[in-house]
């Protein structure tokens, strides 16, 4: 949500911004007499209207300060086909029309003026609503918004003035006059409520004669200036989604970097610092500081473990000390000794009964060999009888 509230400010901080530089490059083309007044060399309106040249430039530098307010009328004194003119602005709609013009004009003057404020604290506040890590993309697209927005309008105004500038003429000053707007309906929406409008002047008007053929160059040249500035602002947005941006901030897995070298050496790759990413994210937050200026200066990252230190004993505490040593040690011999007494008649037991066991189990023995012995001389006898027996034969 807050990174959509953000970028709702860029877009219409863009917006602002753009119609306020639009107005002041207006404002600044419009002052620009020697271009109004090679328009009307070149396309020979002195000729059409019966005036020099210098009387159009003067009549015309007369409306355009009466519209900024630096002038109290538009009275101006020519002459016209010879004849002297006291006031060449004769008509009353043209009086009138000129005095809406003007609070239209100073009107949006001060939106400008304060819009461009306006525009720049917009600005500043999307920035802070953007999340971190997301602002050149928000802010970026944002901007590109805004001048899409804008450019499409001018674009879609300048192709409907090219096919039908009847209908977009008077579409235009309903927008911009919107009381003549309701003066039109009330009338009936008539063609002579049309005509009774103050923005509808007469076609002998000299205003409209004088101003209908410079208007043409004057509004290209308006609106070339208005592309150029929505271009720049495009190239801003574009340098910052992509050229500005942190350096090791493309990558995030390290380039393998297969290079002959010596195996006890270890091979340098070219990366981002993993240890130093895992030593700030496992640090307090109030020692990040300090690690970054570490790794930036080049100085371990942790100070080295202190040596340990060995307490010195007092010599009656060591005293006190063996003597309880001491004690322990005599008695767990004290409560070892019955134990192992107890294992050594156990054992000896054990050994008597089993020779009490062997000398059982002689006697058998004897008895079974003394069987075998008497046996072999009666069978060595039957073996002399039966030699003898063969010898006789």
């Amino acid at each position: 949500m807050r990174n959509t509230f953000g970028k709702l400010c860029v877009i219409l901080a863009t917006l602002v911004l753009l119609f306020s530089v639009a107005f002041f490059t207006i404002a600044l083309i419009l002052r620009d007499n020697d271009y109004i007044e090679q328009k009307y060399k070149e396309l020979d309106v002195s000729t059409q209207m019966g005036m020099s040249v210098p009387d159009l430039s003067r009549a015309t530098t007369a409306l355009l300060d009466y519209m900024r307010g630096e002038r109290p009328n538009i009275k101006v004194e020519a002459k016209v086909n010879g004849a002297d003119i006291p006031d060449i602005f004769f008509h009353e709609k043209e009086v009138v029309h000129m005095a809406e013009v003007q609070t239209l004009w100073l009107g949006l003057d001060a939106f400008a003026k304060f819009g461009a404020i306006g525009a720049a604290a917009l600005l500043i506040g999307g920035i802070l609503l953007i999340e971190r890590g997301k602002k050149r993309a928000i802010l970026s697209s944002g901007i590109f918004w805004g001048c899409g927005i804008f450019g499409g309008f001018l674009g879609f105004m300048g192709v409907w003035a090219i096919l039908d500038f009847s209908s977009f003429w008077t579409v235009f000053h309903f927008i911009i006059f919107p009381a003549s707007l309701f003066q039109y309906l009330s009338a009936g929406a008539t063609v002579q409520a049309m005509n009774e409008l103050n923005w509808m002047l007469p076609n002998d008007s000299i205003m409209v004669n004088m101003l209908f053929p410079i208007f043409p160059p004057l509004v290209l040249r308006c609106a070339i200036c208005v592309i150029i500035e929505i271009a720049v602002v495009v190239i801003a947005a574009i340098f910052i989604r992509f050229a500005w941006r942190k350096q090791g901030t493309r990558s995030p897995v390290a380039d393998i970097v297969v290079v002959e070298h010596d195996e006890n050496e270890p091979v340098p790759i070219k990366g981002p610092d993993l240890v130093l990413a895992h030593k700030l994210r496992n640090a307090p937050v109030s020692k990040r500081a300090e690690i970054l200026r570490r790794a930036k200066n080049g100085e371990p990252l942790e100070d080295p473990p202190k040596p340990f230190e060995k307490k010195e004993i007092p010599l009656n505490s060591q005293a006190a000390e063996s003597e309880r040593i001491s004690a322990e040690e005599s008695a767990a011999d004290e409560t070892a000794e019955p134990s192992a007494e107890a294992s050594d008649e156990t054992f000896l037991q054990q050994e008597e009964a089993a020779e009490q066991v062997t000398i059982a189990d002689e006697p058998a023995r004897i008895t079974t060999e003394e069987c075998a012995a008497s046996l072999e001389p009666a069978a060595g006898e039957q073996s002399e009888e039966q030699n003898d027996s063969e010898e006789q034969a």
